[in-house]
């Protein structure tokens, strides 16, 4: 079966998912034909991304990203995370991916599970800080659907309110580095993400997300590559988003694995009460 096939498979799944949220949207707009003073508050984009206490969550999304080889790969991810105390979060996601390479068959099946434990070290003044811990591990049921690798990667991130802006800013930095390898042979992976984001409420709930990436490669001479991804999305209510998002490529070399020419993804994210 042909990727484009599993692309359009994958994302009538993600958009089955979204359509309660959607149902519930359309009854949050009834409401606001409500005098104004008669509509409840929605909470802040703080409160429901970012609350006092770490809240259960799940997201969904389904990406579609191409090289510019020609190569195509889409993925299927469910994301949930499990608080463990109030400050003290682990994250899992585990894709499943369609690979279909430039000068190769298509592949696809389960990729390698990510697992991320954060903890929130500081929160005041519309300001918090985490300090994260991501592992990668080797879960791919073939070598072509993950990195033949687990990885670690320590991970230092902020979030800060700008309220002048109806803004949210989540710088990020991570390294990441190859802890154990299915091929002894294989050459080690090492970088560093230095991600910013960027999260502005609209109007009628609407919001926009930018992500700014740099990639350095410390296998290849500190070699960098940018991709840029910008995302429109909804807060249905307090619990629910659904949001699009496209991405570019903006440089790197044409062989680099952090680089790609474009890609889109759909998404669903629930935050539990």
């Amino acid at each position: 079966m042909k990727l484009y096939v599993h692309v359009w498979i994958a994302t009538f799944l993600v958009a089955a998912s979204i359509t309660p949220a959607l149902s519930q949207s359309q009854e949050s707009q009834s409401q606001d034909a409500r005098p104004q003073e008669a509509q409840p508050k929605p909470g802040s984009i703080a409160d429901t991304v970012n609350p006092a206490k770490a809240k259960a969550r799940f997201f969904l999304r389904n990406e579609f990203r191409e090289r510019e080889d020609g190569a195509q790969i889409n993925i299927t991810e469910p994301l949930y995370d499990l608080p463990l105390t109030d400050n003290l979060v682990l994250r899992m996601q585990l894709p499943y991916v369609f690979n279909n390479q430039a000068n190769g068959p298509t592949s696809n099946g389960i990729g390698d599970l990510t697992t991320n434990l954060y903890y929130r070290y500081y929160r005041g003044d519309g300001k918090s800080y985490f300090a994260a811990l991501d592992v990668r591990w080797d879960t791919a049921s073939e070598p072509t659907l993950g990195v033949g690798r687990t990885l670690v990667g320590p991970t230092w991130f902020a979030s800060i309110n700008v309220p002048k802006y109806n803004t949210i800013l989540f710088p990020l930095v991570q390294t990441y580095f190859t802890a154990t390898k299915r091929n002894e042979r294989a050459n080690d992976i090492t970088y560093t993400a230095l991600k910013w984001r960027s999260l502005t409420k609209l109007e009628n709930r609407f919001y926009t997300f930018g992500e700014f990436v740099v990639f350095v490669d410390h296998e290849d001479s500190n070699d960098t590559t940018g991709v840029l991804e910008l995302e429109l999305g909804r807060f249905a209510n307090k619990q629910t988003m659904v949001y699009a998002r496209p991405g570019v490529g903006l440089w790197g070399n044409t062989g680099s694995r952090y680089l790609f020419n474009w890609n889109f993804e759909i998404g669903y994210r629930y935050f539990f009460k």
